[in-house]
């Protein structure tokens, strides 16, 4: 199923940056919460799902916001539905992360873009390796350096 928003007053040329900041915190909230639902239901059923580093999954652009199932399908997505997946099972293992983002103002349009990555308490380890506290899953996955640089 695929759930369309209408935010008209966030995300555009001259929105206020506090609006965007707080829906765009809601949205991927939200997207962590089906992903977290979609984990416990596949492990109540016996079935494992595979890390998402273990996943094949790679960096690539899109337009949709992609919960585990529809990402592994598509086989890629960008940094809101990979980073939504990795904080999903971050959480379900107890470890803390919450998705924060960077943006930058199109100088063409004044639009805005967003890189979204995660944030750790600086103690997460993954297969033995201490995490940065902003740990990107887009870079490890194969999105190359022109993210946006600026912390919000």
């Amino acid at each position: 199923m695929i759930v369309p928003f209408g935010i008209s007053a966030a995300f555009g040329p001259g929105s206020d940056k506090e609006l965007n900041a707080d829906s765009l915190k809601i949205l991927l909230e939200a997207l962590i919460a089906l992903d977290i639902a979609y984990l416990r239901t596949m492990a109540r059923k016996g079935k494992t799902i595979s890390h998402l580093y273990d996943s094949g999954v790679v960096y690539g652009r899109t337009q949709s916001w992609d919960t585990i199932p529809d990402l592994y399908l598509k086989g890629f997505g960008d940094c809101k539905s990979l980073t939504a997946a990795f904080c999903a099972q971050a959480r379900l293992r107890g470890l803390y992360c919450e998705p924060t983002f960077r943006w930058v103002v199109r100088p063409k349009d004044n639009g805005l873009d967003f890189h979204i990555l995660v944030r750790t308490d600086g103690t997460m380890t993954l297969d033995g390796h201490r995490l940065e506290l902003y740990h990107d899953p887009s870079k490890l996955l194969g999105m190359t350096d022109d993210a946006p640089q600026t912390l919000y």
